[in-house]
């Protein structure tokens, strides 16, 4: 009876391990041959990178797209195309007709929008497509290009990589040291939508090689009313309180200014992990905003004789002084183009809602109105290794 028992249950064993060779054999064949059946080579697909949108000089719409070739007998390791449409979808098409291999969008890095469309309110529509197909990337830059798109996506730096890497790779960096104001898709969407801010970009110029030259500032409706230097894109990221690693920033002090050509009373430093608190109040039917900036000074350079261990207050001042009056002309200037890149309108919405009701469709007019006071505390907390 022990031996029957015993063969019985071997057997169930064996039974159960063909049933699992046979299960594992079933999985592999469903593994293998859909993936061979659906192969594409590389050199048969044509890599969306970077997509342009521009107007003509007859107002006709032109979009322009760059991919790269994997083909090891073309010469040229980048493709451009030039094509008109009324909309991207529409592109899509013409550049499928003229392109030999199959156009895949989902890896877009970069949107270039030219200036004579930023010239214009409503341009935003044409982006519908990037955010209503699944396979878009949102996070792909939308960059404001100042003259034409053409002369930058027909452009062929010497000793750089392809170009729609090198323009990301562009942005990234100057990003990165708080020179622009870098926008995705993502974030294009929720400033358009959003009431309590105004959309801006970061801007490229091509001048010999392509430069970033700083942000561009829209309305509302899309239109580009003004531009921020790289200067001026460091204060605002102060403002917004959204710097990036440290902030190295240079002033002119007036009271250290002298005849010597090498000096001009430049003091430069970098500034991290400062705060910013906002007050908001709301009386005499105006909004008021008080915008503190704590900032930690650490100087870098000082091309003038002051001793700073005996006179750090009176170098406190000085930078303090120089920086609210440069925060002033800042928002004197968001204030004249009716714009809030800064967001002020989120805090008034959430501190003064019942206020905010009444004018958040036409915050702009309202900002442009408002009291805003920026005050800067500079504290000096390292002057370096030399005395």
């Amino acid at each position: 009876m022990g031996t029957s028992y015993h063969e019985e249950l071997d057997s169930k064993v064996a039974e159960l391990m063909r049933v699992r060779r046979a299960i594992l054999l079933l999985i592999v064949v469903l593994l293998v041959l859909p993936g061979c059946d659906d192969r594409t080579d590389l050199e048969d697909i044509s890599l969306l990178l970077m997509l342009g949108i521009d107007l003509d000089k007859d107002n006709n719409l032109v979009f322009y797209s760059s991919s790269p070739v994997f083909n090891k007998e073309a010469k040229e390791k980048n493709e451009q195309t030039k094509v008109y449409s009324p909309t991207v979808r529409g592109a899509r098409n013409e550049l499928d007709a003229r392109v030999s291999a199959l156009i895949s969008s989902g890896k877009v890095q970069s949107i270039l929008v030219g200036s004579r469309v930023l010239e214009h309110e409503g341009w935003f529509k044409l982006l519908d497509l990037c955010f209503r197909d699944s396979k878009s990337n949102i996070l792909a830059k939308v960059i404001a290009v100042e003259g034409s798109v053409e002369d930058i996506m027909f452009f062929k730096p010497l000793n750089k990589r392809r170009l729609p890497l090198h323009v990301a790779t562009l942005i990234d960096t100057a990003k990165e040291r708080n020179l622009i104001a870098a926008t995705t898709l993502h974030n294009l969407h929720s400033q358009e939508y959003e009431k309590g801010i105004t959309p801006y970009l970061p801007q490229l110029r091509k001048d010999g090689e392509i430069v970033a030259t700083g942000t561009a500032l829209l309305n509302k409706k899309g239109k580009y009313v003004a531009k921020l230097n790289a200067r001026e894109n460091q204060l605002l990221l102060l403002l917004q309180g959204g710097i990036k690693g440290s902030l190295t920033y240079s002033l002119q002090l007036p009271e250290e200014s002298s005849d010597d050509l090498f000096s001009e009373g430049t003091v430069t430093f970098y500034i991290m992990h400062f705060t910013r608190k906002v007050k908001v109040t709301y009386s005499q039917d105006q909004f008021h905003f008080d915008v503190v900036l704590n900032l930690p000074i650490f100087i870098t350079e000082k091309l003038f004789a002051l001793d700073v261990d005996k006179e750090g207050k009176k170098l406190e001042k000085m930078i303090k002084t120089q920086l609210d009056t440069q925060m002033k002309e800042l928002i004197d200037k968001f204030q004249k183009y009716q714009i809030d890149p800064i967001g002020l309108g989120l805090f008034a919405r959430a501190h003064e809602y019942e206020a905010w009701k009444k004018v958040d469709d036409h915050w702009g007019e309202v900002l442009a109105k408002s009291e805003v006071n920026v005050h800067v505390n500079a504290v000096v907390k390292d002057v370096g290794e030399v005395k």
